[in-house]
């Protein structure tokens, strides 16, 4: 009996939102959830951070700061620079360089994390450029905040890890990093063909 209302209920057209999240906080909390919601973004974020945290305080600290700036000035300034040509082949190869950087257990300096960190954000924010700024510089800035803290929080998790098994479960976890990179790859050559 209470079946077919449900059914009916569930068939109800509802407004979608195709790319950036409407939670109904406003629209830096919207930017916030782009990115916690956008796996591909999430994975960059997270293997920078884990990338840095390999590399030391000092290589963290850099990609600390270079990632959520030059993420929120590309989504800002995206659309000043026109069409910009698809980027997915990139996002793709960086993310899992990062991954097998990771997995291998590599340190970058200082100045080649930040680097990495300044092509992520860069790619990253064009990619992410219309949407974000579609929703306005709110948006935009709760991305970068969200960038921010994710990176802190990742980096400063893989510099307290001392015991050597918390040092492999690290360079497992950029495995699965460069795992998911491949797949995406597959995915795009799949899609060509």
């Amino acid at each position: 009996v209470w079946v077919v209302p449900l059914a009916l209920l569930a068939a109800l057209p509802v407004p979608a939102h195709a790319h950036l999240v409407n939670s109904g906080l406003g629209p830096f909390y919207n930017g916030t959830l782009h990115l916690l919601l956008s796996p591909g973004d999430l994975l960059a974020v997270l293997a920078v951070g884990l990338l840095a945290g390999q590399s030391g305080k000092a290589s963290a600290r850099g990609a600390a700061i270079v990632l959520p700036l030059v993420w929120g000035a590309a989504a800002l300034d995206g659309p000043a620079l026109g069409t910009v040509a698809d980027l997915g082949w990139l996002q793709v190869a960086l993310l899992t360089l990062l991954g097998v950087l990771v997995a291998a257990g590599i340190r970058v300096s200082a100045l080649g994390l930040a680097s990495l960190a300044a092509l992520t954000g860069l790619i990253h924010g064009l990619e992410n450029a219309g949407a974000l700024a579609a929703s306005g510089s709110l948006a935009v800035a709760g991305t970068a905040v969200a960038v921010l803290i994710l990176t802190l929080l990742t980096a400063a998790l893989a510099v307290s890890l001392r015991a050597a098994w918390t040092r492999i479960a690290l360079r497992v976890g950029g495995s699965w990093i460069a795992a998911v990179g491949m797949l995406m790859l597959g995915w795009l050559l799949k899609g060509t063909s």
